[in-house]
């Protein structure tokens, strides 16, 4: 009489390469997880520093009637063109000059009409035309009893 014997080690490596390609799987897809919260967060940060930058040059801006000169004493490498003013930070957001800089905040001065002055303030990385924030506001010149 012969003894059949059932040869299980093929289907344990099989359930075992099952396995291994499940977990390569799921591993994969979390790795695309980490990378993409990694690039949210560092997006998050860029735009919590170029809106803190925008609104702490408005706060100047609005605090006095020649934004030029006070802001010059702020940020030494201001560079003005016309009517335009440019402030030029570094990675960290940091001023710095327009040689070193990564990101620009761009200040244009609109109109002025009896005593009321609008600025639209906008920050962007360097060599690029798209916007990380902008921001619009409004001066009011004090009035002379």
């Amino acid at each position: 009489m012969k003894k059949q014997t059932s040869n299980r080690s093929g289907l344990l490596l099989m359930e075992i390469i099952i396995a291994i390609l499940f977990f390569s799987v799921i591993s994969a897809i979390c790795l695309q997880l980490f990378v993409k919260s990694h690039m949210i967060s560092r997006d998050t940060e860029e735009l919590d520093s170029a809106v803190n930058q925008a609104v702490s040059t408005a706060d100047i801006i609005r605090g006095t009637e020649d934004a030029g000169t006070v802001l010059r004493e702020y940020y030494p490498h201001m560079k003005a063109e016309g009517s335009t003013l440019y402030i030029y930070y570094d990675k960290e957001f940091q001023p710095c000059t327009e040689a070193d800089a990564a990101y620009y905040l761009k200040i244009d001065k609109g109109d002025t009409d009896s005593g009321i002055t609008e600025y639209r303030l906008s920050v962007a990385e360097s060599g690029s035309s798209s916007h990380i924030y902008e921001l619009d506001i409004v001066s009011y010149k004090q009035l002379k009893p």
